[in-house]
């Protein structure tokens, strides 16, 4: 009788299982308790750290690839994680030489139902949950998938309680579009949505997170540029471009609060001229000045001062060219991307300095003090904007990284890239033996000399 008992309430446990699923690993302490965090926890991009643990997407995917395939992709590009603090072990048939190409045994797989890691994803932890975007995967009224959207998900830290927060309502993704997150004015955090509309303009949503998940929101239409305070910029809102009540040939500026959605007013602007904004670090924006047949500059504006002008008679010029991008704040100054690739720093109103050009970077991964970490397909290097001294952290040969995808965590960069034939390494003038070879991209990490390790689990 007891058996049967037992078998029943056994065959009850494992269909709940089905049902619900289970965690595949343990939670996440911090001082004893589960962690939870009040405030966002962010490690720029395409990992994140919780108490002791790193999480990642295991490998990466680019659903813009041609052929891409969620199922296929989501095999490689699952949530894992690393426990930071324990030392990193091998099987005892893992040589030396293999070491840094091999999945340490600590590598851990937290939940394996979506793809994680793609391109300009960024996971962070807000509460007991890890938030992050995927490719969508629901139909279109055609039955075809549409991978240019993406949907925002959230699980807790060990891997249950998975979840679509837009519920089947994706985000377009195109040229200029943007998913980002930021604390509002009423200190609740807010996905920011910019998707791309009709007649080269954009639509801003936004999307309320926390312990309570609230609804899709659009808060404006028909935006021509736009600035999304960061986390340094005391003026919660976005400030924007539309079409001027003059003419359609004429930009107007206003503001919105993110939290609120209250629209203000700044700058109607002069018949036959146009402002686009190029960036935005703290409450400093930098847009592109245009006054009717003349050769559009960069000027920069301090939201902060006492005027709403942002007509370039009565505003600083910044750069004497048509567009920059990638703005960011670097020590007592900015550094960004020309339209010609190179990497430039510059203080608001004091000479600029070029500390790359195009052939030494493809994209910039973040900044650390004086430093700017850059990317190409074959190495990451550093520059500092006080002795412009261009170091190699890493440099690859045989294989590539992707570039511009990366995380960091104070003390390893991570990226993806592709697995070295280990055993072209100890056996490199073996020609007969067929090796079978893995095209996947993997997460691995490095320190700034340059010793990296596959963290990734390789198939």
């Amino acid at each position: 009788m007891k058996r049967n008992i037992f078998k029943i309430f056994a065959l009850i446990f494992c269909v709940s299982l089905l049902m619900t699923g289970c965690a595949t690993v343990s939670n996440v302490k911090i001082n004893g308790k589960d962690a939870y965090y009040k405030d966002l926890q962010y490690n720029k991009g395409q990992v994140l750290v919780v108490g002791d643990y790193l999480y990642f997407g295991n490998g990466y995917t680019s659903s813009s690839e041609e052929g891409f395939d969620y199922d296929d992709a989501k095999k490689t590009g699952y949530m894992s994680r690393l426990n930071l603090n324990k030392t990193l072990t091998f099987d005892d048939k893992v040589s030396d030489v293999k070491k840094p190409y091999s999945t340490p045994k600590q590598v851990e797989k937290v939940n394996d139902k979506k793809l994680v890691g793609f391109q300009n994803q960024d996971m962070f932890a807000l509460g007991g949950y890890i938030y992050f975007a995927s490719a969508n995967t629901h139909k279109t009224s055609d039955m075809k998938n549409d991978y240019t959207q993406v949907s925002l998900f959230r699980m807790k830290y060990n891997g249950d309680g998975l979840k679509e927060l837009v519920k089947n309502s994706a985000f377009k993704q195109g040229e200029g579009s943007t998913i980002t997150v930021q604390k509002g004015s009423d200190n609740n955090y807010y996905y920011i949505i910019v998707e791309p509309a009709e007649n080269d303009t954009f639509t801003i949503k936004t999307l309320k997170i926390g312990d309570k998940i609230g609804k899709i929101k659009t808060i404006v239409k028909d935006v021509k540029s736009y600035a999304i305070a960061d986390e340094n910029s005391t003026q919660k809102n976005i400030i924007y471009t539309t079409s001027s009540e003059q003419t359609q040939e004429t930009t107007a500026v206003k503001a919105v609060d993110f939290a609120s959605g209250k629209v203000t007013d700044l700058d109607n602007g002069n018949a036959g001229t146009t402002v686009k904004f190029m960036g935005r670090a703290g409450d400093v924006v930098f847009y592109a000045y245009t006054r009717k047949a003349t050769e559009p500059e960069v000027y920069f504006k301090d939201l902060l001062s006492s005027d709403n002008y942002f007509n370039a008679p009565l505003a600083e010029r910044f750069w004497t060219a048509s567009s920059i991008s990638n703005i960011q704040k670097a020590e007592d100054g900015y550094i960004f991307k020309t339209s010609e690739g190179a990497l430039i720093y510059k203080e608001l109103t004091s000479k600029a300095v070029r500390l790359m050009d195009s052939e030494d970077f493809s994209d910039i991964l973040f900044v650390e003090g004086d430093y700017v970490y850059t990317s190409s397909s074959k190495s990451i290097k550093r520059i500092s904007t006080i002795n412009r001294e261009i170091e190699s952290i890493l440099s690859l040969d045989e294989k590539e990284l992707v570039s511009g995808q990366c995380g960091y965590d104070g003390t390893y960069i991570y990226y993806f890239s592709q697995i070295l034939d280990v055993e072209d390494i100890e056996n490199p003038d073996d020609e007969n033996e067929e090796k079978e070879s893995d095209e996947n991209y993997y997460l691995f990490r490095t320190d700034k000399f340059g010793n990296s390790q596959l963290i990734g689990k390789s198939k």
